[in-house]
Formats: structure tokens, sequence, C-alpha cells
């Protein structure tokens, strides 16, 4: 029942808008995107008990920064945090006005520059170029001990992957044949199709081989009991074991990201094998046979790891290669004879 003097969906307070949009994002997304699970934690932990009850019309500059910016500010929460939660607000209230729900939009003026103009500094990388030999020996004994929990973390540093689309991986998005792993498009980002080296194919045998029976003939590549598969959530909790707190799988990424480069492999590849968006202008750099120098530049990659005792995890004799003309040249089961260079579709 509908307050005294309010209408039924009529929205007057913060509170009410909020609540409102985010019945939109559950409805839309599903109830493992990443997104829906960030912005209904940040309105239910941060914005709603900081501003449910004021009413739009007295939303302002000052009543944002006093109730929501002093009170994170007060509860530790960093200034990105508190720039997240001025998007998210903005969001809500600019899909109110556009579809009629409310006459005024008191966020349309308000960004988190005018409570804090200091540019937010991104986090610096737990993981540098000195820490990949010890590293990738710690993984790859890992797996070599146990490769149902020891592949996440070797996967995402071969490939710089988020960790919410390698859990997504199923074994359907992954050919052999054609030697690629398609991770599918969503609503952030395009289809992304990654070459696999022989290292990786000869890896991903091994963990196979290693899972229970019922999770090998399952869907996902990391299935838990009861055929769901692993959550970010117990996939974090690992990642904060085996690193004992100093790195995350984020850091991964970034190493492998920046060991591209110290590597040679060209910006836009580099952009391109972690799925980044490039834009039109360098969307059309990207014209000569892409799929191969993606290609190229993930044997060389993992080449690289090959010297840092890769070769302990996936198992095969494979030379580590100066550069990309001489890396592979091994098939997924170690014999020789298959070619490194793909003439297929790759990283799309």
């Amino acid at each position: 029942m509908a307050a005294a003097g309010k209408k039924a969906g009529e929205l007057r307070t913060t509170g009410d808008v909020v609540l409102w949009w985010l019945r939109r994002v559950e409805q839309k997304y599903p109830a493992n995107s990443d997104y829906r699970k960030n912005v209904v934690s940040m309105a239910k932990v941060n914005i709603l008990p900081a501003l449910a009850r004021v009413a739009i019309k007295k939303l302002d500059r000052r009543v944002v920064d006093d109730k929501l910016i002093w009170r994170m500010g007060g509860d530790g929460k960093k200034p990105a945090t508190q720039q997240k939660a001025i998007q998210v607000l903005r969001r809500a209230f600019a899909t109110a006005e556009k579809t009629g729900r409310i006459k005024i939009n008191p966020m349309a003026s308000i960004t988190f520059k005018d409570f804090d103009s200091a540019p937010i500094k991104s986090k610096p990388a737990a993981l540098s170029r000195i820490d990949l030999p010890p590293l990738v020996a710690q993984l790859s004994e890992a797996f070599d001990k146990d490769p149902v929990n020891g592949l996440l973390p070797l996967m995402m540093l071969a490939h710089g992957t988020r960790i919410s689309e390698t859990l997504k991986a199923t074994w359907a998005h992954i050919s052999r044949a054609e030697r690629f792993w398609v991770i599918p498009a969503n609503k952030s980002s395009r289809l992304h199709e990654l070459p696999l080296t022989p290292q990786v194919l000869a890896l991903l045998a091994r963990y196979r081989a290693a899972l229970p029976d019922a999770r090998a003939q399952g869907d996902w590549v990391f299935p838990v009991r009861g055929g769901a598969r692993l959550s970010a959530t117990t996939a974090h909790s690992m990642f904060r074991a085996i690193s004992g707190g100093k790195w995350s799988s984020h850091d991964l990424r970034k190493l492998m990201r920046a060991s591209l480069s110290e590597l040679g492999v060209d910006h836009f590849i580099g952009e391109r094998l972690i799925n980044h968006s490039l834009g039109k202008t360098a969307e059309t750099y990207l014209t000569r046979d892409v799929a191969g120098r993606c290609r190229e530049a993930l044997e060389l990659w993992h080449a690289r790891l090959d010297e840092c005792g890769f070769a302990i995890a996936h198992g095969l004799n494979v030379a580590a290669a100066a550069s990309p003309q001489t890396a592979g040249g091994l098939d997924a089961a170690g014999a020789p004879g298959v070619s490194s260079v793909f003439t297929g579709r790759g990283c799309i």
C-alpha cells in the first residue's frame, strides 16, 4: 500500500530512486553478473544508509558531501570507492529522468571532482618482472602437485584474462582442433578469441585428466561439486591463500601485459590480447593478420614462461624460443611437426 499522500510508484526520495533503479538492474543482469553484484553492494552498503531518506528536491552537493562522502571517508573508504558511489547515484538518477520518473535530476551536475579534485592513482602493481621466475616456479609446482586447484592462476598469467571471464570458461569455448579459446561477448565487451599454444593445450589436458569424472564431464572448465562453476568469492580466497595476501588475480594480468611490452610486442597487439577496447582508429590500424600476430605474441610470452619453469606444469619438452619465429614446433601431445604459425582465426 502506498504511503499517505504518495501515489503508487512515485519516486520522492533518493532511496526511492536508487531502489527503483536496482530493480531494473536485477531484471537486466543475471544474478552472477559482476556488474549487478557491484552496484547492488555499493547501493546497499554505502548509498542507501546515507541518503535513503533524503528527498529528491533536497539532494544537492552539500547533502551528498555531508551524508555520503564524509561518511565513506570516515569508514576508511578510499577515494576510488567514493567515486564509484557517485557514479552509481548518477546512473540511477539519469535513468529515472530519461524514463520520466522524476522531473528534475539533482545529480546531473554533480561529479566526484566536486568533492575531491586530486587525480585518483591506479593501484601500483604488486608483481614485477623480477618476481616472474619464482612466481612461475611456485604456480607450476602447485599445479604439478594439484592440477585441479592449480590451473586458474596459470591460465590467467598465460593469457592476461580477467578473473570474471576466466571463471566463465566452458569446454565448449575451447577448441583443441583449431587451437583457440573463445570468450563470449557480453554487455561491456566484444567476442574475444585467444590463440592456444601447445603449452596451454597440454596444461588443459593434464588438468582435465585430473578432474573427478563427474566434473570432467560437465560444461565448466572450473567446476565445483554439484555442477556449478567456481565462484568469484571462492576464487579470490584461493588467490589470497596462494599469494599470502601479497598480490591479487589482477596483478597477474598486469604482469602479463607489462611482460609483453618488455618482450617487444606491439602495443596494439598487447592491448588486443588483454581485451582492452582500442577505439575505431586503432582497430583500423590492426589490419595485417591480427590472428597470426596475436599467436606470435603468446608463443613468445609462453616461451618466456618456459624459461621460468612453466614446463613443470604442462609437461612438454619445449625449448624456450628467443623470438616468435622459433617458438612452438610441438603439438599438444609433445610431438614435433605441428607448425606454430596460426592460419585460422585468432583474437578478434
